[in-house]
C-alpha cells in the first residue's frame, strides 16, 4: 500500500493447421526445488554471446510442459496488438520528484543523473504521484470570497510560477526533467485522505476544506474544486505552453476505505465515501474535461470475504453509486507471501497471482457489463507483494525477490487482458527516505538502497536494490504480439516480434521448477538464441540473504528442454526471418447474462450467452469463477448446450489452501476447454454442485477467433 503522509500503513493451442508442429501433448513439469539454472540437456553458459544458425523445432517430450509460439500469427487482444511499454514498464514515481536527486554523489549509480541513467538504460515510464498535489494544497490560501475553498487567485499565481520555473530553470535537474517528460505523459495523480477528506483537518495554511453538503455543493465539492484548480493551473494545458505534461489520470483518493472505514475508530459509511467520489469528479471536470477520473482505488479487493458481503457492501456499492461517473476503476493487488496471520503468529501465504486474480477481474468486469454495457477500463496503480514479516528490519535481498516475483507473475496476467488495462504500476518507489522507520529500518519497496545496507558492504552511495531485476528482465522486450500457448496453466507465456527479433516471455507460477519444450513451426530457422533467467539463487548464508539472479546463457537450438526455476521468469530472444504474418487471431471475453449465483447442493445454476456470431476457426475456454470455503467441491457437473464438460484438476497458481496456510477461503477461476463447434448464437450453461455453500461469482467465455484453424493443447 502507498504510504500515507510519510508513515507506513501495514496494512493459449495455436498455429495454423498448415504449419507442422512437433508433439504438443504433455503434462506439467517435474518437481523438485532446483536452483533455477538451465537443465543439463541445454547448452548453458554464463556468456551472452550469439549462437550459430540452427533449425528451430524442439524435440517433444510428454513429461515436459509444451510451449507453442507461432511467429506467423499475430494475436490481437481487443485493440491491443503490441507490447505497450508505457503501459506496463512503469515506476511508481514522476520525473520531477526529489528522490531522483536526494543524497546523490559521484559514487552513486548515475551520480546526479540517476533518473536518465535508469529510465534510458531500462526504457521505463513514469506512473504515479501521490505527493505533489498534497504539497501544493499546503501552500495555497483560502479563498476570501468562498470560505473553506482554495483560492483560485492563489492557484493561478502559484501555478504560473510552477510552470514557468519548470520551463526555464537552467540547472542539471531542470534539463533532465524536460528531457524525460515524454515518459511522463500517462501520469496518475492521487489524493490521500487528509486533508482532502473534509473532516476539519487543517491545511498548511491553517484552513480546512468545506464539509458542507447541499444540493448545489455536495460533500466533497470543495475538495474537487481544489483538485480542479491544481490540474488547470500547475501543468501545461496545451502544446507550446509552459509547464510539465498534464496528468492523464486522477484517482479521487488512495485506498480510502482502509483509512476511513477498516482501520478507523469511527468508521465512515462507505456510501458517503462513494458519493464523495461523484462530487469530486463533477467539480474537477468543470475545469478539466480532458482528465480521466477514477476510484475507488481499493486496497484489498477481497470480493469473497464474508461470503461476498464485502463485494455487496463495498465494490458493488461503489459501482452502483459512482461507477457510471468514473472513467476507470482503480485497484491495488498484493501477494502476502510472509504474512503473520496464522495460529500463534505463524506465517501464512495469501496469493493474488493465479486464479484469484482471474476471478477478481471476471466478477468486476461482468458486473460492469451488466450495469453499463461494457467493461470499465481498469487502472492498476499499485501491485506486487507486501512483505509483512520483513518490513520492520533492515534491507535484505530476499525481500526484494518476494516483490519482484509477484510483480512478474501479476504483470503477465494483466497482459493477457491488455485491452482492459489502462496502466499497471508496480509499487516500486525510488529511495523513499520519507518512509524510513528508523536509522536501521528503511522503507521496503525501493529501487535504490545505500551500499552499506548490503552484507559485507560499506559506503553511503546509492546503488540499485534487487528490484532493478524486474526492469533488467524486461529491458529489451517490444514489438507485435504473437500467438502463443502453454500446456500448463501455471506456465504463463507471451511473445512479441520486432523486425526479425523475437521475444518469448515465461513466468512459472509453480513453487517447483518447470521443464518445458519450446515448439516452433518446422523449417523455421533461428539464430542468436539468448536466455535471461531470473530466479532465486542458492547464495546466502540464510534465507533472507538469498539473492535473485539473472542468468545469461545461449542455446544452439531448441532441440532440448529448458528448465524454469520455482516462481521464476525468463526472456528468450532469437532472430528469425518471417516475412509477414499469415494469420490473425483475435481474443475477446464474452460475459454471461447474470452473475453471483448461490450454490445449493443438487440444484442447477444456469447462465446464457446470447447474440453471438461463432467463428469458423479458433479456440474456446469456459471460465467459471467460484467462491467457497476450503474443502467444498470445485468440480461441478457442467453442461454447455447439452454437452457435458470435464473440469480439469489444475487451477491456475496455487490451490489457495496451502495446507492450511493459504487464503481463508477459495476464490478462483476454473478454466474449462470447450469444443469450438459447441458454440452457437444462443448458448446455455448449466452447473450443478454436489454440496452447499458459496457462490458462482461469474461465467465468462474466452474466445480466440482465427482466420485459420488452430491446434489446441
Amino acid at each position: 500500500m502507498t504510504i500515507h503522509s510519510h508513515k507506513a500503513l501495514y496494512l493459449s493451442a495455436l498455429i495454423a493447421c498448415s504449419l507442422t508442429l512437433t508433439a504438443c501433448g504433455g503434462s506439467s513439469g517435474s518437481g523438485g526445488s532446483g536452483n533455477g539454472s538451465l537443465s543439463s540437456s541445454s547448452s548453458s553458459s554464463s556468456s551472452s554471446s550469439s549462437s550459430s544458425s540452427s533449425s528451430s523445432s524442439s524435440s517433444s517430450s510428454v513429461s515436459h510442459t509444451q510451449v507453442l509460439v507461432d511467429p506467423t500469427s499475430r494475436l490481437h487482444i481487443g485493440d491491443s496488438t503490441t507490447f505497450e511499454r508505457e503501459k506496463f514498464i512503469t515506476l511508481h514515481a514522476s520525473h520531477t520528484e526529489n528522490d531522483w536527486w536526494l543524497g546523490t554523489n559521484d559514487e552513486s549509480v548515475g551520480g546526479n543523473a540517476l533518473m536518465p541513467e535508469f529510465v534510458e538504460t531500462y526504457d521505463v515510464y513514469f506512473g504515479r504521484d501521490t505527493g505533489s498535489m498534497a504539497w501544493q494544497l499546503s501552500q495555497i490560501a483560502e479563498d476570501p470570497l468562498r470560505p473553506d475553498y482554495a483560492s483560485a487567485t492563489d492557484a493561478e499565481r502559484i501555478g504560473g510560477e510552477t510552470t514557468g520555473w519548470y520551463d526555464f530553470r537552467t540547472d542539471e535537474r531542470g534539463q533532465q526533467q524536460r528531457a524525460q517528460e515524454h515518459r511522463n505523459s500517462q501520469m496518475v495523480v492521487a489524493a490521500q485522505q487528509h486533508p482532502y477528506w473534509p473532516d476539519g483537518t487543517l491545511t498548511g495554511q491553517g484552513w480546512a476544506l468545506s464539509q458542507a453538503n447541499t444540493p448545489e455543493a455536495p460533500f466533497g465539492t470543495a475538495t474537487g474544486d481544489y483538485m480542479g484548480l491544481f490540474l488547470a493551473n500547475y501543468f501545461r494545458q496545451s502544446a507550446g505552453e509552459a509547464g510539465q505534461p498534464k496528468p492523464k489520470y486522477l484517482e479521487v483518493m488512495n485506498e480510502p476505505l482502509y483509512d476511513l472505514v477498516t482501520a478507523a475508530d469511527n468508521p465512515e459509511d462507505p456510501a458517503k465515501v462513494f458519493a464523495f467520489h461523484n462530487a469530486v469528479a463533477d467539480a474537477v471536470r468543470k475545469l478539466n474535461p480532458d482528465v480521466l477520473l477514477g476510484g475507488y482505488t481499493a486496497a484489498f479487493p477481497d470480493f469473497e470475504k464474508d461470503n461476498f458481503q464485502r463485494w455487496e457492501e463495498r465494490d458493488k456499492l461503489f459501482m452502483d453509486i459512482a461507477g457510471e461517473n468514473m472513467d476507470f476503476i482503480s485497484l491495488h493487488f498484493y501477494d502476502f507471501p510472509i504474512f503473520p496471520g496464522g495460529d500463534g503468529g505463524s506465517l501464512v501465504k495469501r496469493y493474488r497471482k493465479g486464479s484469484n486474480l482471474e476471478a477478481t477481474f471476471d466478477m468486476l468486469n461482468q458486473y460492469s457489463v451488466m450495469t453499463e454495457g461494457e467493461v470499465k477500463p481498469l487502472l492498476i496503480s499499485e501491485y506486487s507483494a507486501q512483505t509483512h514479516a520483513l518490513d520492520n528490519g533492515p534491507w535484505v535481498p530476499y525481500r526484494d525477490w518476494l516483490i519482484v516475483k509477484s510483480a512478474n507473475a501479476m504483470m503477465m496476467q494483466f497482459m493477457q487482458r491488455a485491452d482492459q488495462i489502462e496502466m499497471a504500476i508496480p509499487f516500486f518507489t525510488v529511495k523513499a527516505e520519507w518512509g524510513r522507520k528508523s536509522a536501521d529500518v528503511p522503507y521496503p519497496s525501493r529501487l535504490m538502497r545505500q551500499k552499506k545496507e548490503g552484507e559485507g558492504e560499506t559506503g553511503e552511495e546509492w546503488v540499485y536494490s534487487e528490484l532493478v531485476d524486474f526492469f533488467a528482465l524486461w529491458q529489451d522486450v517490444k514489438g507485435e504480439r504473437l500467438y502463443t500457448a502453454s500446456s500448463d496453466r501455471d506456465l504463463l507465456v507471451d511473445a512479441y516480434v520486432d523486425g526479425d527479433t523475437h521475444y518469448v516471455v515465461l513466468t512459472n507460477l509453480d513453487f517447483d521448477e518447470q521443464t518445458f519444450n519450446l515448439n516452433l513451426p518446422d523449417g523455421l530457422s533461428t539464430q542468436n538464441i539468448e536466455i535471461k533467467h531470473l530466479y532465486l539463487g542458492d547464495n546466502g548464508a540464510t534465507q533472507n540473504q538469498r539473492t535473485p539472479v539473472i542468468e545469461h546463457s545461449s542455446l544452439a537450438d531448441f532441440s532440448s528442454a529448458i528448465t524454469l526455476g520455482p516462481e521464476a521468469s525468463m526472456v528468450i530472444s532469437f532472430n528469425s526471418q518471417v516475412s509477414e504474418a499469415v494469420n490473425t487471431v483475435n481474443k475477446r471475453y464474452i460475459y454471461a447474462d447474470r452473475y453471483k449465483q448461490a450454490i445449493s447442493a443438487g440444484e442447477n445454476i444456469e447462465f446464457a450467452f446470447n447474440e453471438l456470431s461463432p467463428p469458423a476457426a479458433g479456440k474456446l475456454t469456459l471460465r467459471v469463477s467460484v467462491g467457497r470455503n476450503h474443502g467444498l467441491s470445485l468440480k461441478p457437473s457442467i453442461s454447455f448446450n447439452g454437452q457435458s464438460l470435464e473440469v480439469p484438476n489444475d487451477i491456475r497458481g496455487d490451490d489457495q489452501y496451502l495446507d492450511g496456510k493459504g487464503r481463508q477461503s477459495f476464490f478462483g477461476t476454473l478454466e474449462i476447454p470447450v469444443p469450438l463447434e459447441l458454440l452457437a448464437s444462443s448458448n446455455k450453461l448449466t452447473l450443478n454442485f454436489s454440496d452447499n455453500g458459496g457462490y458462482v461469482s461469474s461465467a465468462v467465455l474466452e474466445l480466440y477467433e482465427s482466420e485459420q484453424a488452430l491446434n489446441t493443447l
